[in-house]
Formats: C-alpha cells, structure tokens, sequence
C-alpha cells in the first residue's frame, strides 16, 4: 500500500527530509566540534560570573558566560552521541537528497 496523501507527502519533503540534512551536517560537524572543544574548553569556567566580552550586545545579541558555553557545549556532546552510531547514521542519511557540502576544519 503506498502512502499519497498530499499532506503527508509535505510533511515529508517539508520536514523529515530537510531536519535529516541538518543533522547530517551536524553529525559530520561533530568531529571538528569535539576536537576544538578539547582546545578550548579550559577558556570557559563554568561559572555564570565569567562573560565571553565579544562587544555585540549593542547588536542585540545575548551575553553568555562561561556555565552558558558549557551548558551548549554538554548537549551538543549529548546530541552528537545519540546521532554518531552506524545505525542512526543510516536512518537519518536515508531520506537526504542533497550532496552533503562539507569539509572539515583544517585548523583542527
């Protein structure tokens, strides 16, 4: 039996497939993301006292502080665990259609 309702069908080319692309590319970040993390994590105490001085409030952008930035840093670990095995890999690269654009930080 095939699937045509019309709504579903959007649902999947609207949703399913565009959200699998982005993890895919979040996946094959993940490996820059981690080794650059271990480079920089000692920058960031995790403590709310200590803000990240990048001037840009003024453009409206929030001020984070050391707990933020480790705060981000422990669930993108999480998330990258959780979409890194073979398995999950293969679900989620199933439904992309586009080539995946990427090319690891050569700066490591």
């Amino acid at each position: 039996m095939s699937i045509t309702d019309p709504e579903a069908i959007k649902f999947v080319n609207e949703y399913i497939r565009p959200m699998c692309e982005n993890v895919r590319y979040m996946g094959a970040r993940g490996t820059d993301f981690a080794n650059k993390w271990a480079q920089v994590a000692g920058s960031f105490p995790d403590s709310a006292a200590e803000a990240v001085e990048d001037g840009r409030e003024g453009q409206g952008v929030s001020r984070l502080t050391g707990a933020d930035i480790n705060a981000v840093a422990g669930v993108f670990t999480l998330l990258l665990s959780e979409i890194s095995g073979a398995t999950a890999q293969a679900v989620i690269s199933k439904p992309c259609v586009r080539p995946l654009l990427y090319t690891p930080d050569a700066g490591g």
